[in-house]
């Protein structure tokens, strides 16, 4: 048996919205949903996907499931260039977005920034 893929799944509070953050801030398209009214959502942009669920639905499926709180996870999203990393960057400044790391350059050699999404995840943008 083999791994064949990685997806990152959030729990958010208000699906609608998180839609459009990823829409609007990384490009990505939905591709799937479930529920009526719409629970669960399966975004791609290219070959990439994440996948966006309600909280409420969450501790439904998951007795176990944790508080809803800051995360301390962390997340990277990697481009294969500066240039478009650059721009991800002036436009997250022209908006109210958090950021909990401003753009630099690392000493491993590429440039990134870490923002939070509407849900406090930790979202770092590198080349």
């Amino acid at each position: 048996m083999a791994i064949i893929n990685i997806i990152n799944e959030f729990t958010v509070k208000n699906i609608d919205k998180a839609v459009k953050f990823y829409e609007n801030s990384f490009n990505f398209e939905v591709e799937e949903t479930d529920g009526n009214p719409i629970t669960w959502v399966q975004m791609k942009k290219g070959d990439v996907i994440i996948m966006l669920e309600d909280y409420k639905e969450v501790i439904k499926e998951i007795d176990k499931f944790p508080i809803k709180t800051n995360t301390s996870n962390l997340v990277k999203f990697k481009y294969d260039n500066i240039e478009e990393v650059e721009e991800i960057y002036k436009n997250f400044k022209k908006k109210d977005i958090e950021f909990f790391m401003e753009l630099k350059q690392t000493e491993y050699g590429t440039i990134e920034f870490g923002i939070f999404d509407l849900d406090k995840n930790m979202i770092i943008v590198s080349n």
